[in-house]
Formats: structure tokens, C-alpha cells, sequence
């Protein structure tokens, strides 16, 4: 697959995007200087280039639950194959929110949704240490979510 170079317009576009996803097109529009059909244009663009895709934003917080993280150390030895599975589980279970893959002191992050401490724990049972490819992991509640969106042009 080629890479298409993102122009300073594409990049100002996903800044603006990035912290105003409920604006409509006319509203970016106005801010940026186009017209609408562009801005259209351009996320269609990158949609297909893959840049961006939909995405829903759900606050489990208001939804009565608390957001988790934890931090996750593979076992040395384990193939691609059972990493490829071990993060498809993680992935489709109900609770989880996002799954990253790392390079450093831990292989991956896990964030997931629980109504409390107590079920925070059971998922932990459920979904790291019972499953024994760990061999080290951090759970922490999350509090705030701060996003952070920098303009590298």
C-alpha cells in the first residue's frame, strides 16, 4: 500500500478534528477558511487513506462504571500467533475499552471499564491471571482523561 503525504491542510484538519469531533463541516469550514464540499473532500480522503475512521466516544464514567488501566508484561516465549490471540481475547471482551501494544518495560496496556473496585478485581482474575501468559502486570484506576492534541507540521 502507498503513502500518501498529509499537506499542511490535512494536518490542520485532523487538529481541528481532534478537539472539536462534534463540529459540523460548515463549522470547520468557517474556521479553516473553506468551504464545506472541501473540508468534505478532505475527511473523505483520509478516510480512505485510513488516517481517520468513525469512532464512538462513550464516558463510562457517566455511565455509573470506573475506567482501568493496567499494565501488562508478556511471558518470554510466547509466539506471535498466541500474542495475535492473547490480544483478539482482550479485545472482545465486554469490558474492555482499548488494547495497546508496547515496546519497553511492559508489552501491552489494557483499559477497561468496571462498575467498581471489587468487579475491577474479578475482570483482573478473569482476564490476566488466570490466563498465566503474564508474568507481570499494574492495575491502576484512571481518574481524569486529559487529551492532548499537539500540531506537528
Amino acid at each position: 500500500m502507498s503513502r500518501e503525504k498529509l499537506d499542511a491542510t490535512d494536518k490542520e484538519l485532523l487538529l481541528v478534528l481532534a478537539n472539536n469531533p462534534e463540529w459540523t463541516y460548515e463549522e470547520i469550514a468557517d474556521h479553516m477558511g473553506m468551504t464545506s464540499r472541501s473540508v468534505g473532500y478532505r475527511i473523505e480522503r483520509l478516510r480512505e487513506m485510513k488516517v481517520i475512521q468513525k469512532a464512538h466516544l462513550i464516558y463510562y464514567d457517566r455511565l455509573g462504571d470506573l475506567i482501568y488501566s493496567v499494565v501488562l508484561t508478556l511471558d518470554t516465549g510466547i509466539s506471535v500467533q498466541d500474542q495475535e490471540k492473547i490480544v483478539n481475547e482482550l479485545k472482545e471482551h465486554q469490558s474492555t475499552i482499548q488494547v495497546f501494544s508496547c515496546i519497553g518495560s511492559f508489552s501491552m496496556i489494557l483499559l477497561f471499564h468496571a462498575e467498581g473496585p471489587r468487579e475491577a478485581q474479578k475482570l483482573l482474575r478473569e482476564l490476566i491471571v488466570s490466563k498465566k501468559h503474564f508474568s507481570k502486570y499494574e492495575i491502576s484506576q484512571i481518574t481524569d482523561i486529559y487529551s492532548i492534541y499537539r500540531h506537528y507540521v
